[in-house]
């Protein structure tokens, strides 16, 4: 396995992790939905800044812009106080959504251009991204706990659909490299 591959599992290791910890938060009686969408927009930015300087000189641009997209509206959740009002935390969440989705499909783009099969594997995800997001951004507008709770699951499975891609990948490098000998 490559360091590539090494640091995306890792990446998608935390957001489990985030996605872990946003569904522990309504049990420790932490409700406040400002201070938790931000705090998650500024981890989630962290963890893809650490990705793309870790992963440079794979010219993989995936993770900076993940980070500038995460960092935006982090910084908008905060002028706006999303808390305020359950449509303007679905509005920012979904327009988030979108700017991911559109950084997802560049990066399938990118494999449909090495003539490589990956990219309906990454479309495959993208769709499944897409539809966990209007789920999500679908049932924001409850109390606190469910928006909480519903962010948290949207983590945890983001994790989970980036932790498998790494592996799919090295798996079918593998698969390449066998079948060339």
């Amino acid at each position: 396995m490559r360091n590539k591959q090494k640091v995306d599992i890792t990446a998608s290791l935390l957001c489990i992790f985030l996605g872990s910890l946003l569904l522990l938060c309504p049990l420790m009686n932490y409700k406040d939905i400002n201070t938790t969408f931000m705090t998650a927009m500024f981890v989630y930015s962290i963890i893809y800044s650490g990705k793309f300087i870790l992963t440079k000189d794979s010219n993989d641009f995936e993770g900076i812009l993940t980070s500038l997209a995460s960092l935006f509206i982090g910084s908008l959740a905060f002028i706006i106080r999303v808390g305020d009002s359950t449509l303007n935390l679905a509005i920012l969440f979904f327009v988030w959504i979108i700017m991911q989705s559109l950084i997802k499909l560049k990066k399938a783009d990118y494999y449909n251009d090495r003539n490589n099969k990956l990219w309906i594997l990454e479309i495959s995800f993208l769709a499944i991204f897409i539809l966990m997001g209007i789920l999500t951004a679908i049932n924001l507008n409850y109390n606190s706990d469910i928006q909480i709770l519903m962010l948290g699951f949207f983590f945890f499975t983001n994790g989970i659909l980036e932790f498998v891609d790494p592996i799919i990948l090295s798996l079918a490098k593998e698969n390449k490299n066998e079948n060339s000998k």
